[in-house]
């Protein structure tokens, strides 16, 4: 799996909900982190587990990513995600930056940093 794809596949995994194809893009033993002071998600069951309760309260979901950068195994990408908050009926929009470094065609390492905000 090259980059494009990898970043392909993210997007449909979190504009699907589906939690199955997120956890397959990553290896067993991957860590999963979404900020930078917390911990780490170990395993890719643990990585099923959050992607499925992250997005159970999105809906209309619409994931961009723009070109990446990547050098030997390891993706630099900056991402945008709009989508419909279910809680509170208020549209949110995400902006990040995400370094995956891979073993193979899967992701070793994952480290995430993001805004989020409400738009109109």
């Amino acid at each position: 799996m090259n980059v494009h794809q990898f970043l392909q596949a993210y997007g449909r995994a979190w504009e699907r909900r589906d939690a199955e194809l997120a956890a397959s893009l990553f290896t067993e033993d991957a860590t999963y982190q979404e900020q930078p002071f917390g911990e780490p998600l170990v395993g890719r069951d643990a990585i099923r587990t959050y992607w499925k309760n992250a997005t159970a309260t999105q809906t209309e979901i619409d994931f961009l990513a723009r070109e990446p950068v990547s050098s030997g195994k390891l993706l630099i990408a900056e991402w945008g995600c709009r989508y419909l908050h279910i809680p509170t009926g208020k549209r949110r929009e995400l902006r990040g930056i995400l370094l995956a470094e891979f073993a193979g065609d899967r992701v070793r390492i994952f480290r995430e940093y993001w805004h989020r905000r409400e738009t109109p």
